[in-house]
C-alpha cells in the first residue's frame, strides 16, 4: 500500500501544472487569458499575466506567450477548440519573463517570434529566470529560452490574413527600455503589455516614472475602445486611468518631498499614498516605486524638455 501511494505521489509531482485557462472574448476573433493579481508562486504556476490571441484566416497571432511551456501548450489547446489553425506569430511586448517563457512551445509549433531589442540584449540561453527560481524544476518543466526571429527596432507593420497589426515602441523607456504595444486599427484595440496595469500596482524597477506617463498619454491619443494591459481585468477605454492617477500622484508627492529636502532614506516613509493601500501588491511594490521615482526626479530638469 505504501509503495502504491509513493508511486502516486511521484506521478502527481511530475504532471504539468493545470492552469485551467478560459479564454475571454473581447472582440470578433480576439480572446485573452487573464492572470491572477498576485506575485509568482508555486501555487499559481506563474499565472499572473494577461496573454491574448487573435484569430485570422492564416492562423493565430499570440500576444505574449505566458510564464511556462505548459501554460503556452494549454493556451494552444484552447485556441484549437475555437478553430484548428496554426500559430503564425508570437509578439512579445517586453523582456520580463512572465510574458515570454511560453515562446519555446510556440517555436516547436513553427511560429515566428517577434519582440523588442531588449529581449536580445537581456535574455540568453542558460540564464536562470525569476520564474525558474520561484517555480522550481518540476513546474518550470520543459520551458527553455529560444531566440526571436524578428527584432522590432521602433515600429513594424504586420498583416496576417486580413488582419492588420501595428507594433510600436512608444517611448525609449517606460515600464522597461523596450516596451512594445500592438495596435489593431480596425478594432480600435491596443494590446499594451505592462505599460498598462489596473487592479494592482505596477513596478518601476526597470523603467521610468516620466516615461510611463508619456507612454500612457501616447496610448490615450490612439483613442482606443479596447485596451488590454499586461496585468488586471479592465479593458475598456478607461483602462489607463488608475495607473495614470497613481503615477501622477507619486510624481507630485515625490517632487514635493524633494523641494522640502526630504532625504532618499526618509522619502518612502513620507510618500505613503494611503488611498492606494488596498491595491494588490501595495506592500511589496509601493516603497520601491517611491524610491525609484525619487532617484529619477532628483536628476530631472523640466526645463531641458
Amino acid at each position: 500500500m505504501k509503495y502504491v501511494l509513493l508511486l502516486f505521489l511521484i506521478s502527481s509531482s511530475l504532471q504539468a501544472f493545470e492552469y485551467n485557462l478560459v479564454p475571454q472574448k473581447l472582440a470578433q476573433g480576439v480572446h485573452c487569458f487573464f492572470g491572477k493579481l498576485e506575485n509568482i508562486t508555486k501555487e499559481n504556476g506563474g499565472n499572473m499575466v494577461n496573454t491574448c490571441f487573435v484569430q485570422t484566416k492564416a492562423g493565430f497571432v499570440v500576444i505574449d506567450s505566458g510564464p511556462t511551456y505548459d501554460y503556452a501548450e494549454q493556451a494552444y489547446v484552447q485556441m484549437q477548440k475555437i478553430e484548428k489553425l496554426p500559430v503564425k506569430y508570437v509578439i512579445n511586448t517586453h523582456d520580463h519573463d512572465d510574458h515570454w517563457l511560453g515562446n519555446s512551445f510556440y517555436k516547436s509549433k513553427g511560429a515566428l517570434l517577434i519582440g523588442p531589442r531588449t529581449y536580445e540584449q537581456n535574455i540568453f540561453n542558460g540564464m536562470e529566470t525569476r520564474m525558474q527560481r520561484v517555480l522550481g524544476k518540476v513546474l518550470f518543466g520543459k520551458t527553455t529560452i529560444v531566440k526571436l526571429d524578428t527584432i522590432v527596432e521602433s515600429n513594424l507593420s504586420l498583416r496576417v490574413g486580413t488582419k492588420h497589426f501595428e507594433i510600436r515602441q512608444l517611448e525609449p523607456i517606460a515600464h522597461t527600455k523596450g516596451d512594445l504595444i500592438v495596435y489593431m486599427p480596425e478594432y480600435k484595440l491596443v494590446f499594451a503589455g505592462d505599460l498598462v496595469f489596473n487592479d494592482r500596482l505596477t513596478s518601476l524597477r526597470d523603467g521610468s516614472l516620466l516615461g510611463s506617463l508619456k507612454a500612457l498619454h501616447d496610448i490615450d491619443v490612439l483613442d482606443a475602445k479596447i485596451i488590454v494591459g499586461g496585468h488586471g481585468y479592465m479593458t475598456d477605454a478607461n483602462a489607463t486611468k488608475h495607473l495614470k492617477e497613481y503615477l501622477v500622484t507619486m510624481k507630485k508627492e515625490v517632487q514635493n518631498a524633494l523641494d522640502n529636502d526630504v532625504s532618499m532614506e526618509a522619502v518612502t516613509k513620507k510618500v505613503l499614498m494611503p488611498q492606494y493601500k488596498e491595491m494588490k501588491l501595495y506592500d511589496i511594490l509601493h516603497s520601491r516605486n517611491v524610491f525609484d521615482a525619487y532617484q529619477e526626479l532628483e536628476m530631472y530638469d523640466e526645463e531641458e524638455e
